[in-house]
C-alpha cells in the first residue's frame, strides 16, 4: 500500500511537492486555506481586470534552460505563451534622465558606458560576470542532503567558471558594489532592480538570466501559471482540499502522524510536509516544540521586505507607452519605515489577457512595512481610509506618467501586507522571505526539524529568497530525499 503524504499548502512548493509525491507513486493530499492555488504566486478578478500578484519576471522561461527542464515537471510551461522584452526596466529620474536595464548584456554595456565613461572598468566588471553567469549551468537538480563524498569535487568542476565570480559578488551586498560608481546616477538607478540589501551576486544572476530570455512573463500571468501546476497534481492522481486551513500538526511519541483541521476534523498519514509560511508552521502548527535557535534567531534579527500594490483598470489602451518604468516622484511616499522616492509602474498592455479589448492595467508597487499597515487592519474603516489616501497618491504618479489614464480609471485595488498576509499565512506579508545580508554567507534553514519525523518543511523560508523556482526546488527535493530513504529510484516522468 501506497505511503500517505499530507501537503499544508498548495503554493509553489506544496503543489511541486505534490506532483512529484504522485509521479513517484506516493498518495498524496493537500490541504489549502484558500479557494485557488499559488500561495503567494496569485492573481485576482475585478469587473473584467485581472490584478497580477506576483511575477515580474519568471526564471526558467526560455525552452531547454536549466529551471526550464525542472518546470517542465510539475507544470505545463511548453504550452504557455512567454512573453519577453528588450528592455527590462527604464529608470527616470525627476531631471528627465532615463536609464534603460536593457536585457541584452552587450547593448546593456554600451548604454552603461554611454551614461559614465568613468566607470569603465566598474561597468566591464559587472557584465563581464553576468556573461559568466549566463553561461554556467549550476548543481540544482539534486539536494545536497544526498550529495555522497565524490559529488563535490564534481559540482566544484562543474562550477569552475563561476567561483571566481561568487568569490568577488557574494560576500559583498549590491549597496557595498555600487558605492565603486562615480556617476551617481547609476548606483541609484541599478540599486533599484532589487533591494540593495541582497548581495551582489542575486544582481548578477538577475542580469545574467535576462541576458538568456530565461526570465520572461508567462502569458495570462500568476493565476495561470499556477493553475497549470494544480491540473497537473489533480492528473496525477493527487486530492486537493480547497478552503480546508490546518490548526495543528499532530504528533505521537515525536513523529508527525497527522493533520488537526479548523473545522475539527483529523486526518492521518505517514508523512506531513509543510509547505505554509515557517512562522505560522514552526511556532502555530508545532505550538513551538520543535523550532530552533536558528529559526529564533532568524525571525528575531533578520529583515524582510513587505510591498503594497495598487492596481488599476485603465478606459484606454497604452500600448504605445512604457512597460515597465520606475519613476522618481517630486513628493516621496513614506510607508511606515519605508521611504519610497522611486514607484514602481507596470503597464500590462505587453499581456491584452488581462484586461477587456482595449483597456489597460496598471501595477504600482511600493514598499511598505507590516507595522505600517498592522495597527489600523482591526478597525476596518480606519484601514479603509488609509488605503484611499494611498491610491489617491499613486492614481497621481500614474496620470502624471500616463496622461491618457486622467479620468479613465474603472477599478482601483490596494493590497497591502495585511491583504498577502491574511490569504496566504506569510509572515509580515513578506514576498521573498527573509533578506540574507552577505556577510552571513549561505543560508538554509534544515527541511527538518530536530527530533520530529516523519516530517518536512519547504518553500522559499528554507532556501531564501527562493522566489517561485527555488520554493518549487524545496519541493522536488524533499520528495528526491523520500524516495531516496524509501530506497526507490526518484522519477520525473
Amino acid at each position: 500500500m501506497a505511503k500517505k503524504i499530507l501537503i499544508i499548502g498548495a503554493g509553489m512548493a506544496g503543489l511541486s511537492a505534490g506532483i512529484h509525491a504522485c509521479r513517484n507513486k506516493y498518495d498524496a493530499e493537500i490541504f489549502e486555506q484558500h479557494n485557488l492555488p499559488g500561495g503567494l504566486c496569485t492573481a485576482w478578478e475585478r469587473k473584467g481586470y485581472t490584478f497580477d500578484g506576483c511575477i515580474h519576471w519568471l526564471v526558467g522561461t526560455r525552452p531547454g534552460s536549466q529551471f526550464n527542464r525542472l518546470w517542465r515537471e510539475v507544470c505545463a510551461i511548453e504550452e504557455m505563451e512567454i512573453i519577453n522584452h528588450d528592455i527590462f526596466m527604464s529608470i527616470e529620474g525627476s531631471d528627465g534622465k532615463v536609464l534603460h536595464i536593457y536585457c541584452n548584456l552587450d547593448r546593456l554595456e554600451e548604454h552603461l558606458l554611454e551614461i559614465s565613461p568613468a566607470d569603465e572598468l566598474v561597468i566591464k566588471n559587472m557584465i563581464s560576470a553576468a556573461r559568466t553567469t549566463a553561461k554556467a549551468d549550476f548543481p540544482l537538480e539534486k539536494p545536497a542532503e544526498l550529495y555522497k563524498f565524490w559529488d563535490v569535487p564534481l559540482m566544484l568542476l562543474t562550477m569552475m567558471p563561476m567561483l571566481k565570480v561568487m568569490g568577488q559578488h557574494s560576500r559583498v551586498s549590491i549597496k557595498e558594489f555600487l558605492e565603486q560608481f562615480e556617476d551617481p546616477l547609476l548606483p541609484e538607478a541599478l540599486s533599484l532592480i532589487m533591494p540593495d540589501r541582497y548581495p551582489m551576486i542575486s544582481l548578477i544572476s538577475t542580469l545574467a538570466s535576462l541576458h538568456n530570455y530565461d526570465a520572461g512573463f508567462p502569458k495570462g500571468g500568476s493565476g495561470i501559471f499556477a493553475r497549470s501546476m494544480e491540473k497537473r497534481f489533480l492528473e496525477l492522481g493527487g486530492k486537493l482540499n480547497y478552503k480546508a486551513a490546518v490548526k495543528e500538526i499532530l504528533v505521537e511519541g515525536n513523529q508527525a502522524v497527522g493533520l488537526l483541521l479548523e473545522d475539527g476534523s483529523k486526518v492521518y498519514g505517514d508523512i506531513v510536509i509543510s509547505a505554509a509560511d515557517l512562522h505560522s508552521t514552526v511556532y502555530q502548527l508545532l505550538k513551538s516544540r520543535y523550532r530552533t535557535a536558528k529559526i529564533d534567531e532568524s525571525f528575531a534579527h533578520l529583515p524582510v521586505y513587505s510591498s503594497v500594490q495598487v492596481s488599476l483598470g485603465v478606459n484606454a489602451d497604452l500600448s504605445g507607452e512604457a512597460e515597465n518604468v520606475v519613476v522618481k516622484m517630486d513628493k516621496p511616499i513614506t510607508l511606515g519605515s519605508e521611504h519610497n522616492r522611486y514607484i514602481y509602474l507596470t503597464n500590462f498592455s505587453f499581456d491584452p489577457t488581462l484586461a477587456p479589448e482595449g483597456k489597460t492595467v496598471i501595477r504600482a508597487t511600493l514598499f511598505s512595512s507590516y507595522e505600517h499597515w498592522e495597527a489600523s487592519s482591526e478597525n476596518r474603516e480606519r484601514y479603509r481610509e488609509k488605503k484611499e489616501k494611498l491610491a489617491e497618491l499613486v492614481i497621481k504618479e500614474v496620470e502624471k506618467r500616463f496622461p491618457a489614464v486622467k479620468g479613465q480609471i474603472e477599478v482601483i485595488d490596494v493590497a497591502t501586507p495585511i491583504t498577502y498576509s491574511r490569504y496566504t499565512g506569510v509572515w509580515k506579508g513578506a514576498y521573498m522571505a527573509w533578506i540574507v545580508p552577505p556577510e552571513v554567507g549561505r543560508f538554509k534553514i534544515p527541511k527538518e526539524l530536530p527530533g520530529l519525523s516523519n516530517f518536512f518543511q519547504v518553500g522559499q523560508w528554507v532556501e531564501p529568497p527562493a522566489g517561485l523556482p527555488g520554493s518549487m526546488l524545496t519541493g522536488r527535493h524533499v520528495m528526491q530525499i523520500i524516495c531516496s530513504r524509501d530506497k526507490k529510484p526518484f522519477l520525473v516522468k
